[in-house]
């Protein structure tokens, strides 16, 4: 089979030019990895995203086909066995039939396989048209990227030559990669990252001066940012500015509860990275702030580390202040403005530190007051502020892990934990062998367990004398799920059991899984509440687990449900 990579337009006397006829083994490798792109994950794909999806997987399948029919080539060089004109014409005609009808194969699978997952989310369907658009945008794609990776093979080529000119023949190879590992350094490393650096903090620094439509300025005493506050409006950010100005008010409290229920209105308490020049200092800030509006006065008091921009999550906030009424208090510290998938890799580290000095600062103050009359401590995270929630209290396994979290906490809310964490991981890997990796089942849930919408799920009440650590975690969340490892071996979540809302069809391929991986997170809250990384309509069950006020019952939950209906409009910020 021909795997020369015969000019179309004239040759120079150095190589072949970029647009030389494809590769036999690169067409048959890279068709491979385009079908293996149209299975479903965790997260529905729109017909641009899974263009893009194949598009990447066809170019980098066609790379490794490509590379391999070169090898062939020069084995069958080596024993002078060719085929003949005849076989060449001959493969080249199966192939494209192949292509032609595995195109169409695959579309109509992926159309099935998206309606599928779309109805069951509750997300608007797709056509035939759609998958049209997907077949044909994702060969464009691929077909560019292709002819970008033979210019960086040209240009790989061309140096390599002028190395060769100046260094002898043995060392040249380990020469040019040097040169090559510098080259990617400085393009990648030393100007790419540090531009990416630069624009994001410019760009969401101004985002975070800005005040969302319809904001104004608290007048209550017990919220930040009002004019008694020690908190100044101003220094609070985008996110602090909007948590602060929707405290749920006494009105909407009376609005749920009975007429002879005491409403009074919620402690927020938030201070914003110009609030004050360090973490620490930012922390003790809040701490004076709570003291001020009377957070240490109420019945519970919530450390809440918050997303990458500084966001508190508004329906968590309500479900808690509606579940107690409003005799609560919720202290946030931002410690970064840029979104939470690239605050991980541009400000790493800063969740776990900011939570860490956060939790230390408040609970100092705390553990001096009356244990009598003291507010109940929790803490709370989502996603990237997970991290921030479980960093202080991990130890060598989950039950010293806990039993530190134990010590010093009433309970926790964790929601959409990042892959990786500490606690997730140790609970994950020492449940019990017949629990799902989606829904870990850890030391008969005394002390944590992980709820999900699943109907057939059996939620019972804890019996547990200390802490109640509750995890909300969907099986179809990519957060939790998908790291690098996805590259070289099948994730967790794809054994049987699977979740009810994680498609029968998912498969894992080499590197093809890790490039739908990367468009799960992308799209991680595109689904409707309940589904992938939108908890919107499960805080109150969250809540009502992790410490219900006394006298709360299921139905309480199920009335507080509907009275928020959070089903409909989801989360829209990380």
């Amino acid at each position: 089979m021909d795997d020369g990579e015969r000019s179309v337009v004239t040759s120079t006397s150095h190589g072949w030019s970029i647009l030389a006829r494809p590769s036999w083994w690169g067409l048959v490798v890279g068709l491979v990895f385009w079908l293996q792109s149209v299975t479903p994950t965790l997260i529905p794909r729109s017909w641009l995203t899974q263009a893009l999806v194949s598009g990447v997987c066809l170019a980098i399948g066609y790379g490794i086909g490509a590379s391999a029919g070169h090898v062939i080539s020069a084995i069958l060089s080596g024993t002078r066995r060719h085929p003949s004109p005849r076989q060449r014409r001959g493969a080249w005609i199966v192939l494209g039939v192949c292509w032609l009808v595995a195109l169409c194969w695959g579309s109509a699978l992926w159309l099935g396989w998206q309606q599928d997952q779309l109805e069951l989310m509750g997300m608007p369907s797709i056509d035939v048209a759609d998958a049209a658009q997907m077949a044909v945008a994702g060969v464009v794609a691929a077909t560019l990227l292709v002819l970008v990776g033979r210019l960086i093979a040209r240009g790989i080529a061309a140096l390599h030559r002028r190395v060769r000119q100046r260094v002898p023949v043995r060392p040249a190879a380990a020469a040019t990669t040097f040169a090559l590992s510098a080259l990617t350094a400085v393009l990648v490393i030393g100007m790419a990252l540090a531009g990416l650096n630069t624009w994001a903090n410019s760009f969401y620094a101004a985002q975070n001066e800005e005040t969302e439509a319809g904001i104004t300025q608290p007048s209550s005493a017990t919220v930040s940012g009002s004019p008694v506050s020690l908190v100044s409006w101003e220094s609070l950010g985008r996110t602090g500015r909007d948590f602060v100005a929707k405290a749920t008010t006494p009105e909407e409290l009376a609005d749920f509860h009975d007429a002879g229920t005491r409403v009074t209105a919620p402690v927020r308490v938030y201070a914003g990275v110009q609030s004050a020049d360090t973490l620490q200092e930012r922390a003790e800030l809040a701490v004076r702030e709570l003291e001020r509006a009377g957070g240490f006065d109420r019945e519970v008091l919530v450390v809440w580390v918050p997303t990458g921009t500084g966001w508190m999550i508004p329906e968590a906030a309500e479900a808690l202040e509606q579940l107690y009424a409003g005799d609560t208090a919720i202290v946030g510290m931002q410690y970064s403005y840029l979104p939470s998938l690239l605050s991980v890799f541009l400000d790493a580290g800063l969740a776990v530190e900011a939570g860490s000095i956060l939790l230390h600062t408040v609970a100092e103050h705390w553990s001096r007051l009356p244990a009598a009359s003291r507010p109940k401590l929790l803490l709370f995270g989502k996603s990237l502020g997970t991290a921030g929630v479980e960093a202080p209290f991990a130890a060598i396994d989950a039950t010293s892990s806990l039993g530190n979290l134990a010590a010093r906490m009433d309970g926790a809310l964790i929601v959409g934990t990042k892959h990786g964490n500490p606690i997730t991981t140790q609970l994950t890997d020492e449940r019990d062998s017949d629990s799902p990796v989606w829904q870990p089942v850890f030391d008969g849930e005394r002390t944590a367990r992980f709820l999900n919408r699943d109907p057939a799920q059996q939620q019972q009440p804890s019996t547990s004398p200390g802490p109640q650590v509750v995890y909300l975690q969907h099986p179809s969340d990519p957060v939790p799920f998908w790291g690098i490892d996805a590259l070289w071996e099948p994730p967790e979540w794809m054994d049987e059991p699977r979740g009810f809302d994680v498609p029968a069809a998912a498969r894992w391929f080499p590197i093809v899984t890790a490039a739908q991986a990367v468009a799960d997170q992308v799209h991680q809250l595109s689904p409707p509440p309940g589904f992938g990384h939108d908890y919107a309509a499960d805080y109150v069950d969250g809540w009502a687990a992790v410490l219900p006020p006394d006298g709360w019952t299921d139905a309480d939950t199920r009335r507080l449900d509907e009275h928020l209906d959070h089903g409909g409009a989801g989360e829209s910020e990380e």
